[in-house]
């Protein structure tokens, strides 16, 4: 059985995957075949790093990837900078984030309540206490941006269900389990 790998290390990142360069996105592998994915930052400022997977399993250099399985035979692949000063990757305090579903998860998660209701319409954010609000991404660890207001919210088994995050005038009007 084939798996599909999503590729994503930000912008100004290329990848050598197996030797072949790839600019991101979707590729697809035999469940048992192993994938070198070589991350080449486009900025002086990162180091290049290798990343032996198998299967939508880590392999090498844990701290700098992640893994999650959205559905059967499809995985999310999370690249992270790696810094020539430092050596490992940065705190999640130091990551900006321009997407408003990302900036409200962060919030949530950081219990940052009014943080959290800059991100919603006055309707949504009027309509939920604030106890209510930090329980909502209870068992989700991270998020992943797909498209079109599609995200997957990863929870702690690394796996994802899928959310669309309706926006209206630039801010969260509902989100609906897909």
């Amino acid at each position: 059985m084939d798996i599909t790998l999503t590729i994503n290390g930000g912008e100004d990142t290329v990848f050598l995957i197996n030797g072949r360069l790839f600019e991101g996105g979707d590729i697809a592998y035999g469940e048992n075949e192993v994938v070198y994915v070589t991350v080449l930052p486009l900025s002086a400022l990162l180091l290049p790093y290798t990343v032996k997977m198998v299967g939508g399993s880590i392999k090498s250099n844990h701290e700098l990837v992640k893994c999650y399985s959205l559905e059967p035979g499809r995985f999310y692949v999370k690249f992270f900078p790696r810094f020539s000063y430092v050596y490992c990757v940065p705190s999640v305090e130091r990551v900006e984030t321009r997407d408003i579903a990302e900036k409200f998860f962060k919030a949530v998660s950081e219990k940052k309540t009014d943080e959290a209701r800059e991100c919603l319409t006055r309707e949504l954010s009027d309509s939920i206490d604030d106890r209510s609000l930090l329980s909502f991404f209870d068992g989700f660890k991270d998020i992943v941006v797909m498209e079109r207001g599609l995200y997957y919210l990863i929870d702690k088994n690394d796996r994802g269900v899928l959310f669309n995050f309706l926006v209206k005038n630039t801010v969260i009007d509902n989100i609906v389990e897909v």
